[in-house]
């Protein structure tokens, strides 16, 4: 009859492991897959940031002008847009609201207030010189 439990007793205890092993292995898992997770919505929100940026550029490349020798900014009021234009420079700045991506292009002007962006002229960061030059109230 000892031999019977102590059988029985070797099987539960290898029941135990495998039930042990599982959960961990199940819980690393449910950790990859938290972790996973947190990437992709880093990376849809800077898509999102990165769509809404570009929607601006198009946007503020169709607005008409003023001459003018400082930054002068537009706004869409509906998309919450920003498109700003140094005409010296003829860098044209756009972006979909505070502390969101920013994007540049090189333009430039024609008559009666229009833009031509330059050819491959866009850009991720700012391009000229010198520390908050790019910065816009």
């Amino acid at each position: 009859m000892q031999l019977a439990s102590q059988r029985g007793s070797g099987s539960l205890i290898m029941v135990i492991m495998i039930l042990l092993m599982g959960t961990l292995m199940l819980n690393a898992t449910r950790r990859q897959l938290e972790d996973s997770m947190s990437l992709v919505a880093d990376e849809r929100h800077y898509f999102e940031q990165l769509t809404a940026a570009t929607s601006s550029l198009r946007w503020g490349e169709r607005l008409r002008w003023l001459t003018a020798d400082e930054w002068q900014c537009q706004h869409h009021a509906e998309f919450n847009w920003r498109a700003c234009l140094q005409p010296v420079q003829r860098l044209l700045r756009a972006d979909s609201g505070p502390d969101t991506l920013t994007l540049y292009r090189w333009v430039n002007l024609l008559p009666h207030g229009a833009l031509k962006p330059q050819p491959h002229g866009w850009l991720d960061f700012c391009p000229l010189n010198g520390g908050g030059i790019c910065d816009v109230e």
